[in-house]
């Protein structure tokens, strides 16, 4: 009988440690779309968002080159941005930038941020930038305005940016 109790509280021992670690381990909800508030462009297609994120598409309507922001691959955000804008690994993203540059098609890689904070102020004072912050975003600064993805907002149950 003491060998079946200590079998059953090793299972409850392991099941609860399983369950803490799911409950600390960082969710990746989503990510939303900033540009510059000065910026016209308030909804975008996932489509052109892809083909921005790609250098397919390097500039604004405005005739202005498009400056790319991105977070660290190894981010929760960087990896939804990775699996659900780009469709790529962190390892293929990083080489179709290497070869649009050297083959002269883009002129400049995606500059990676190194947090939020960092993403949201370079943002606002770079007229040109477009970035992503995680899901929900809080405390957007007023410089910044979030776009809509084919005319859904980060709010938006059905917004297609989420994991």
């Amino acid at each position: 009988m003491a060998m079946h109790v200590r079998r059953i509280g090793l299972g409850v021992i392991l099941l609860l440690l399983a369950v803490a670690a799911s409950a600390v381990e960082p969710q990746r909800g989503g990510v939303a779309f900033v540009v510059p508030a000065s910026n016209a462009v308030r909804n975008i297609s996932g489509g052109d968002l892809r083909r921005i994120f790609l250098g397919e598409i390097s500039r604004w309507n405005d005739g202005h080159r498009i400056i790319l922001l991105i977070a660290a691959p190894d981010t929760p955000s960087g990896q939804v941005f990775l699996d659900r804008v780009v469709r790529m690994s962190d390892i293929d993203y990083s080489q179709w930038w290497l070869g649009a540059v050297f083959r002269g098609r883009a002129a400049n890689a995606p500059r990676v941020m190194k947090s939020t904070e960092a993403m949201i102020r370079a943002v606002a004072t770079m007229p040109d930038a477009i970035g992503f912050v995680a899901l929900p975003p809080g405390g957007t600064d007023p410089g910044v305005a979030l776009l809509s993805v084919d005319g859904r907002s980060p709010a938006d149950p059905n917004y297609s940016v989420r994991e």
